[in-house]
């Protein structure tokens, strides 16, 4: 693991409902912990490739963690990047060499308010 290359700091964050003003919001931001994380630059193989569809890489990035950290990730959670949210797709941590962990998301998508 090259720790070297984790420049970038993200946040976990777990919505969950909360009353504000007499109010329930239902999507109401904690931070459960901050880490540091690299994220990888898209290989050129699947640039290249006619059949990947790739998204602009602030649209689905992939982020690459220590295996260990303070606490458990909870899939459900979402990892704020520079301001934007994003849903965690998929979690695989390295059990074999026990070093990393990579990260899938995809851009949070803002539901439209029921009034």
């Amino acid at each position: 693991m090259r720790t070297t290359n984790m420049r970038e700091r993200i946040t976990f964050v777990s919505l969950t409902p909360a009353e504000v003003n007499g109010v329930i919001v239902p999507d109401n931001p904690t931070d459960q912990m901050t880490v540091w994380a690299e994220v990888p630059k898209v290989p050129l193989r699947e640039a290249n490739d006619p059949q990947t569809t790739l998204g602009v890489r602030t649209e689905k990035p992939t982020f690459i963690i220590r295996f260990l950290t303070d606490s458990n990730i909870d899939p459900s959670w979402c990892i704020r990047w520079h301001g934007v949210l994003y849903d965690i797709t998929g979690l695989d941590p390295d059990y074999q060499r026990r070093d990393i962990t990579t990260i899938t998301t995809a851009k949070r998508k803002v539901k439209p308010r029921v009034s």
